[in-house]
């Protein structure tokens, strides 16, 4: 049946296009009312769309039946497995290998109290209030030649990142991993033979 919806007495008749396209639906709570959304699987774009169907701020009576085929389970996995991809190695891949931890040798590349180019080692990495701007501050410290320095976050960088950035079969099962979770809970296990919930 897919998605049927009289919002004001009109009935869209394209939403005759999504009967066994309806990945999910859900419920969206305001301050008054709530309104009603069908997770479709749109052929003409090939991507995956969210319709309001019904809505509490007027007359409607429409409905929703998850009603999606293997076939649009699969498109709509690929769809996901793509923005994955795209987002992993255009940014989430690089943002891994320069998120610093206590051990890593950094180098200072911005501020003046400690010369830029300096290498060091980090011991701590904590928040504290800047009593200028008064708002909290990610900072780090590093042990340089025995002495220790803390400086704000932003002005040291990991030595050698992208000798961390994560390549082959570790970068497809994240890629995966973020997939998986994309598609709608009732039909992950389908696609999970291998999902690690802690990675990506």
């Amino acid at each position: 049946m897919g998605v049927r919806s009289n919002i004001y007495g009109e009935r869209p008749q394209e939403y005759e296009k999504f009967d066994g396209c309806v990945l999910d639906k859900y419920e969206h709570n305001g301050y008054d009312d709530s309104d009603f959304y069908a997770v479709c699987w749109d052929e003409e774009t090939q991507s995956v769309i969210e319709i309001e169907y019904d809505t509490t701020r007027c007359g409607g009576g429409g409905s929703c039946t998850i009603d999606a085929t293997e076939e649009v389970l699969r498109k709509a996995y690929r769809y996901y497995r793509n923005i994955g991809r795209i987002r992993f190695d255009g940014r989430v891949n690089e943002e891994m290998a320069k998120k610093i931890e206590k051990g890593d040798t950094v180098q200072v590349v911005k501020g003046r109290k400690v010369r830029i180019g300096t290498v060091g080692k980090v011991f701590w990495i904590g928040t504290v209030k800047n009593f200028y701007s008064y708002r909290d501050e990610e900072r780090v410290g590093i042990e340089v030649d025995g002495e220790k320095h803390f400086l704000p976050l932003e002005y040291v960088e990991v030595v050698n990142w992208q000798s961390r950035l994560v390549h082959g079969r570790r970068r497809k099962q994240m890629i995966r991993n973020y997939a998986v979770r994309e598609m709608p809970y009732w039909c992950r296990d389908v696609f999970a033979r291998t999902f690690r919930p802690a990675m990506y």
